[in-house]
């Protein structure tokens, strides 16, 4: 089906046809580079196993096209593009021969300037550098544009589908263009052999009934999204944030016009996904950037294709849907109801003309809740025109999230009735939702006040002289960049001169700065949430310290922009320490998975393998060490250099990692907490797409449903999760692996209060 499709390439545009005569081309060059019988590898691989150059287009354009204008590496992107047309002509897979043909292909591209190929500079943890090949859009980027508009009638999965994927029934499937896709990434035939009809039905139930699911993006709400990234509006975080750095800004830039470019062929056109599972039993969508798991942007674009009536009880969910993308979620239903009727005329006049109205851009979630309000336009002219409310036929995905989910898990697993509050497993006492990120905020900045009442007076006097200089360089600094200064590159050398200089004196003022922040809760709350939300996924201290410099630097807060590394850090490490010491059950869960991970490798020599509970989805982990080998690329790479002119490199050396048949049992363990509450919230995600009979589109821990169908998919929800503790999950995962370990003390949570707490998922 795909060649008689290819055949066609000529009637569907020229970019084809042109890369297509590239590739003969290099191929004719690199085939008579030399005289001797040994050819280079990427020809003698082309010639045995005749790769057709039109199924290499097909295959590679969309995998190039996707991430380049925010730069792609280029060993991985060449051994992803390797690897797939190895699997499509069935040849077993060898990384260096997929990287050469990989960057034979991507020379295709380069060549004619679609994409562009530079060596750089990558910061990486703790400022360190390395260089790199990445792969970026080229001054020919419109071809590559008109390239994926040549393709949108052929079938590739990894952009949404004009038709519906093929059913799963088994742990492969063909798809249209002759390619065998896995249902789980990244695993062996004698995993994929546990999946079937007999043994795992809900699995293939869930996965066939979310690629059923039809979607559409509205003309209107792409024609405001386009007018709004042309005129540069504030909905867009790279414009709203006045404190964000000039490259961190380019890269939002750039992530919302891949939004757009991924959308406009589907304008108006009904469309579906294709999934898979990872090692976990969490789907995820083949296509990249328009997809329900990406930004605000993305799913700002997505509604249902097919509308429903709003029906008796739907009116008030979609209002509690606005409220939610406006940033009211912390408000009871009856409120958010209430709060979206006051503001009723200011919503309507939004979704009429929102490029004049743009109240709507200081939303939350500004494109999703776009679209509701331009929802709500037209049901105000049903209104208006005497139409029955209940009649209206409404297209929006309305979301319902998950409170803390990982811990939500941890809390419930663990029984915890002391604080399962706060994150919503049972209700509270005062008719608010539980907020374990205030929580922690509020404990955390109790303890930096009595640790920065213990500091001598050196810190603070260090605090005065050396933060404060910093300080006044980096407030230079950002207003000599916001306004294209020459001096912007002075101010940053001095800065990294200053830090080197006085690092140690620094490094005393960081519980100082954080006591002398003058923050409110919300800032604070906002500040440490993702470090919350990632402890029962088993992140570090270190690990949080990161995830704060990375988190607050879209915050618009000139003070806590001007922090230094090290206060993040300690700060990190801070909330880990009051986590641990005010939470002891779900320490005491999360040691357990890995004292009963590690027990097993030892014992069994085997990876971590256990059957879900209920679904029997075969959970696994695959941890080994690795040893990294140097490929020598002399088929040659065609880059940019610095002065913007372009070579061939022929002594091309590219690094890759090489597995060795070692277990790793120290990733094993640091792995396997957050890799079993990935598997508990798949199954949860599972169980309710497969117990409703209407659509649902997931993000995980995130559920949507026509307004309509809200109200039963909450009872759903909360059922399906009490069904699942009620199971024992700890006790089955230790009877699967051997009862290795004894069983933790536990608390006495009572699993049916989550059907009566409001916001377990709201």
């Amino acid at each position: 089906m795909l060649k008689e499709q290819l055949n066609n390439l000529e009637t569907l545009g020229p970019v084809g046809i042109k890369i297509r005569t590239q590739m003969e081309m290099l191929f004719d060059k690199l085939s008579n580079k030399t005289n001797s019988n040994r050819k280079p590898d990427v020809i003698t691989v082309i010639n045995n196993h005749k790769i057709d150059f039109n199924i290499a287009i097909q295959l590679s354009h969309s995998m190039i096209a996707t991430g380049v204008s925010e730069g792609q590496n280029l060993t991985q992107l060449a051994i992803a593009i390797g690897d797939r047309i190895l699997a499509f002509y069935k040849i077993n897979k060898k990384a260096s021969i997929s990287l050469k043909l990989g960057v034979f292909i991507i020379n295709s591209y380069s060549t004619l300037f679609m994409v562009v190929v530079k060596l750089i500079r990558e910061y990486y943890q703790h400022n360190k550098v390395k260089t790199v090949y990445k792969v970026y859009a080229g001054k020919n980027r419109n071809d590559l544009r008109k390239l994926v508009k040549e393709f949108s009638e052929v079938s590739d999965p990894y952009k949404p589908l004009l038709s519906r994927a093929p059913e799963w029934k088994f742990g492969t499937v063909k798809i249209d263009n002759g390619e065998e896709i896995r249902l789980i990434k990244n695993v062996n035939q004698d995993v994929l052999a546990n999946i079937n009809e007999y043994n795992t039905p809900i699995v293939l139930n869930a996965v066939n009934k979310k690629q059923s699911v039809a979607y559409y993006v509205k003309p209107e709400i792409f024609n405001v999204y386009q007018w709004a990234l042309k005129n540069n509006q504030n909905c867009f975080e790279h414009n709203s944030v006045k404190t964000i750095s000039k490259e961190r800004a380019l890269a939002k830039k750039r992530e919302a016009e891949q939004v757009l470019n991924a959308a406009k062929p589907f304008v108006g056109k009904v469309f579906y996904q294709q999934y898979q599972a990872d090692n976990r039993g969490r789907l995820y969508p083949l296509s990249a950037y328009l997809n329900e798991l990406n930004s605000d942007n993305a799913k700002g674009m997505l509604s249902f294709a097919e509308g429903k009536p709003l029906g008796k009880t739907g009116l008030n969910q979609f209002y509690h849907h606005i409220a939610n993308m406006f940033g009211e979620d912390k408000l009871a239903h009856e409120d958010k109801v209430k709060f979206v009727e006051k503001e009723y005329y200011n919503f309507v006049k939004m979704g009429k003309d929102p490029c004049s109205a743009k109240g709507w851009m200081e939303a939350e979630e500004p494109f999703q809740f776009l679209s509701a309000v331009m929802e709500l336009a037209k049901l105000d002219e049903h209104f208006v025109a005497m139409g029955n409310v209940e009649d209206f036929i409404s297209y929006t995905i309305c979301y319902r999230d998950g409170s803390n989910n990982g811990l939500q898990w941890l809390f419930s697993l663990a029984r915890d009735d002391n604080h399962a509050h706060l994150v919503n497993v049972k209700p509270t006492t005062n008719n608010k939702p539980g907020d374990m990120y205030s929580h922690v905020a509020v404990s955390v900045v109790d303890k930096m006040h009595k640790e920065a009442e213990k500091a001598d007076h050196i810190a603070l006097d260090y605090y005065n002289l050396y933060f404060k200089g910093i300080e006044k360089l980096r407030n230079r600094f950002r207003n000599a960049e916001l306004n294209n200064n020459k001096k912007s590159e002075l101010y940053k050398k001095l800065i990294k001169w200053y830090q080197r200089r006085y690092k140690k004196e620094l490094k005393l003022t960081d519980i100082i700065y954080w006591d002398k922040s003058k923050f409110t809760v919300k800032e604070w709350r906002k500040i440490v949430k993702r470090n919350v939300m990632t402890y029962g996924y088993s992140a570090t201290k270190q690990g949080m310290g990161e995830q704060i410099i990375q988190d607050t630097r879209d915050i618009d807060n000139v003070y806590l922009s001007n922090k230094q590394h090290s206060a993040a850090r300690a700060l990190g490490a801070l909330v880990y320490l009051t986590i641990e010491q005010e939470f002891p059950m779900v320490s005491e869960t999360m040691r357990l998975f890995k004292d009963n991970c590690e027990i097993y490798m030892k014992t069994t020599g085997k990876q971590y393998f256990h059957k879900t509970l209920i679904s029997n989805f075969p959970f696994t982990q695959k941890y080994v060490k690795y040893k990294r080998g140097i490929v020598f690329v002399h088929d040659g790479l065609y880059v940019q250099n610095q002065d913007k002119s372009y070579k061939w490199d022929y002594q091309l050396e590219l690094i890759i990692k090489t597995e060795l048949a070692v277990q790793n049992i120290s990733k094993a363990k640091a792995g396997i907490s957050p890799n079993t509450i990935h598997n508990l919230d798949s199954l949860h995600l599972m169980l309710v797409i497969d117990k409703c009979n209407f659509d649902i589109v997931s993000a995980h821990d995130s559920y949507g449903s026509h307004a309509c169908n809200v109200v039963d998919m909450q009872k759903c929800i909360r059922e399906q999760f009490k069904y699942i503790i009620d199971q024992d999950p700890l006790q089955h995962i230790l009877n699967e692996t051997g009862n290795l370990v004894p069983m933790i003390k536990r608390g006495n949570l009572d699993s049916s209060e989550i059907l009566q707490s409001e916001f377990a998922f709201a």
